[in-house]
Protein backbone atom coordinates (compact mmCIF):
# COMPACT_ATOMS: atom_id res chain seq x y z
CA UNK A 1 0.00 0.00 0.00
CA UNK A 2 1.24 3.31 -0.71
CA UNK A 3 1.38 6.49 1.16
CA UNK A 4 -1.42 9.03 -0.12
CA UNK A 5 0.23 12.11 -0.39
CA UNK A 6 -1.16 15.44 0.04
CA UNK A 7 -1.96 18.22 -2.45
CA UNK A 8 0.74 20.60 -2.71
CA UNK A 9 -2.52 23.58 -2.61
CA UNK A 10 -2.00 27.38 -1.62
CA UNK A 11 -3.58 26.52 1.77
CA UNK A 12 -1.45 23.60 2.88
CA UNK A 13 1.64 25.82 1.59
CA UNK A 14 0.55 28.35 4.13
CA UNK A 15 -0.06 26.60 6.86
CA UNK A 16 3.53 24.88 6.44
CA UNK A 17 5.28 28.20 5.78
CA UNK A 18 3.46 29.74 9.18
CA UNK A 19 4.79 26.02 10.95
CA UNK A 20 8.27 27.12 9.75
CA UNK A 21 8.26 30.61 10.55
CA UNK A 22 7.24 30.25 14.10
CA UNK A 23 10.05 27.99 14.43
CA UNK A 24 12.31 30.28 12.91
CA UNK A 25 11.26 33.12 15.40
CA UNK A 26 11.51 31.14 18.52
CA UNK A 27 14.96 30.60 17.32
CA UNK A 28 15.98 34.21 16.57
CA UNK A 29 17.36 36.10 19.47
CA UNK A 30 15.29 38.53 21.27
CA UNK A 31 16.93 41.52 20.11
CA UNK A 32 16.58 39.97 16.03
CA UNK A 33 12.32 39.72 17.32
CA UNK A 34 12.48 43.22 18.32
CA UNK A 35 14.16 44.04 15.15
CA UNK A 36 12.32 42.65 12.72
CA UNK A 37 8.90 43.91 15.21
CA UNK A 38 10.16 47.75 14.44
CA UNK A 39 10.99 47.00 10.73
CA UNK A 40 7.38 45.52 9.55
CA UNK A 41 5.44 47.76 11.89
CA UNK A 42 4.14 51.70 11.42
CA UNK A 43 6.26 54.21 13.61
CA UNK A 44 4.82 57.44 14.64
CA UNK A 45 5.70 60.62 16.17
CA UNK A 46 3.54 61.17 19.10
CA UNK A 47 1.75 64.31 20.28
CA UNK A 48 -0.47 65.27 22.97
CA UNK A 49 -2.72 67.81 23.93
CA UNK A 50 -5.07 68.62 27.10
CA UNK A 51 -8.57 69.70 27.11
CA UNK A 52 -8.75 71.77 30.45
CA UNK A 53 -11.34 72.87 31.71
CA UNK A 54 -12.27 75.36 34.48
CA UNK A 55 -15.20 75.77 36.88
CA UNK A 56 -17.56 77.37 34.70
CA UNK A 57 -17.03 74.72 31.68
CA UNK A 58 -14.50 77.08 29.30
CA UNK A 59 -11.24 75.67 28.25
CA UNK A 60 -7.53 77.00 27.59
CA UNK A 61 -6.05 77.72 24.99
CA UNK A 62 -2.84 79.09 24.73
CA UNK A 63 -0.75 81.90 21.67
CA UNK A 64 1.87 80.03 20.70
CA UNK A 65 4.80 81.78 19.08
CA UNK A 66 5.70 79.27 16.39
CA UNK A 67 2.50 79.30 14.68
CA UNK A 68 1.69 82.46 12.74
CA UNK A 69 -1.41 81.24 10.63
CA UNK A 70 -3.39 80.31 13.60
CA UNK A 71 -1.83 80.55 17.01
CA UNK A 72 -4.36 79.60 19.32
CA UNK A 73 -4.78 76.40 20.23
CA UNK A 74 -4.91 73.41 23.10
CA UNK A 75 -1.96 73.21 25.37
CA UNK A 76 0.46 70.02 25.33
CA UNK A 77 3.45 69.10 23.06
CA UNK A 78 5.52 66.07 21.83
CA UNK A 79 6.08 62.37 23.84
CA UNK A 80 9.68 61.96 24.45
CA UNK A 81 11.01 58.13 23.85
CA UNK A 82 9.93 55.93 26.24
CA UNK A 83 7.78 58.64 27.66
CA UNK A 84 3.64 58.39 29.52
CA UNK A 85 2.01 60.51 26.86
CA UNK A 86 -0.16 61.37 30.48
CA UNK A 87 2.67 62.75 31.95
CA UNK A 88 4.07 64.17 28.86
CA UNK A 89 1.36 66.67 28.47
CA UNK A 90 1.45 67.81 32.19
CA UNK A 91 5.38 68.26 32.05
CA UNK A 92 4.38 70.80 28.67
CA UNK A 93 1.93 72.27 29.95
CA UNK A 94 3.76 73.13 33.23
CA UNK A 95 7.14 74.38 30.89
CA UNK A 96 5.45 76.12 28.48
CA UNK A 97 2.76 77.87 31.05
CA UNK A 98 4.13 77.45 34.42
CA UNK A 99 0.48 75.97 35.05
CA UNK A 100 -0.16 72.61 37.03
CA UNK A 101 -2.65 70.01 35.52
CA UNK A 102 -4.41 66.99 36.49
CA UNK A 103 -5.07 64.09 33.54
CA UNK A 104 -8.34 62.64 34.10
CA UNK A 105 -9.09 60.50 31.05
CA UNK A 106 -7.72 59.95 27.78
CA UNK A 107 -10.48 60.56 25.62
CA UNK A 108 -9.04 59.99 21.59
CA UNK A 109 -6.34 59.37 20.30
CA UNK A 110 -6.27 60.34 16.66
CA UNK A 111 -4.17 60.10 13.39
CA UNK A 112 -3.07 63.56 12.38
CA UNK A 113 -1.26 62.39 9.48
CA UNK A 114 0.80 59.04 8.18
CA UNK A 115 3.49 59.47 10.99
CA UNK A 116 2.03 61.75 13.42
CA UNK A 117 -0.51 60.47 16.19
CA UNK A 118 -2.06 63.10 18.80
CA UNK A 119 -3.54 61.61 22.33
CA UNK A 120 -6.05 64.07 23.74
CA UNK A 121 -6.76 63.92 27.11
CA UNK A 122 -9.03 65.86 30.05
CA UNK A 123 -7.76 67.68 32.60
CA UNK A 124 -8.03 69.83 35.14
CA UNK A 125 -6.17 72.84 36.08
CA UNK A 126 -4.97 72.13 39.67
CA UNK A 127 -2.25 74.99 40.76
CA UNK A 128 0.70 77.49 39.06
CA UNK A 129 0.37 81.00 38.00
CA UNK A 130 0.90 81.56 34.14
CA UNK A 131 4.12 82.63 32.74
CA UNK A 132 4.93 83.46 29.09
CA UNK A 133 7.96 81.11 27.89
CA UNK A 134 9.61 80.92 24.62
CA UNK A 135 6.60 78.90 23.43
CA UNK A 136 3.37 80.08 24.57
CA UNK A 137 2.81 83.73 25.09
CA UNK A 138 -0.57 84.12 26.98
CA UNK A 139 -2.93 81.79 28.17
CA UNK A 140 -6.95 82.65 27.71
CA UNK A 141 -10.37 80.30 28.78
CA UNK A 142 -12.79 80.40 25.85
CA UNK A 143 -16.54 78.88 25.48
CA UNK A 144 -16.62 76.12 23.66
CA UNK A 145 -18.44 77.56 20.61
CA UNK A 146 -16.70 80.77 20.87
CA UNK A 147 -15.03 82.27 17.81
CA UNK A 148 -11.83 83.12 18.83
CA UNK A 149 -9.48 84.75 15.71
CA UNK A 150 -6.42 82.88 15.37
CA UNK A 151 -7.43 79.50 16.59
CA UNK A 152 -6.63 76.09 15.08
CA UNK A 153 -9.83 74.87 13.24
CA UNK A 154 -8.99 71.24 14.47
CA UNK A 155 -8.64 72.14 18.37
CA UNK A 156 -11.76 74.30 17.45
CA UNK A 157 -13.34 70.72 16.35
CA UNK A 158 -11.71 68.82 19.33
CA UNK A 159 -13.30 71.27 21.48
CA UNK A 160 -16.54 71.09 20.20
CA UNK A 161 -16.76 67.32 19.94
CA UNK A 162 -16.04 67.20 23.78
CA UNK A 163 -18.26 70.00 24.81
CA UNK A 164 -21.00 67.79 23.08
CA UNK A 165 -19.92 64.68 24.80
CA UNK A 166 -19.59 66.54 28.02
CA UNK A 167 -23.49 67.58 27.55
CA UNK A 168 -24.74 63.84 26.76
CA UNK A 169 -23.47 62.79 30.14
Amino acid sequence: MQAERKPAGLKYLKERAAAVGVRLWRWLPLRAQYLLLWGYNAHYIVGTVAIVRDPDGRVLVGRHTYRSRAPWGLPGGWVRRDENPARAVVREILEETGLHVEVQVPLVVQLDSPIHLTVIYEATLSGGTFRPSREVSAVRFITPGESLCGLREDHRQIIERFARSRTRG
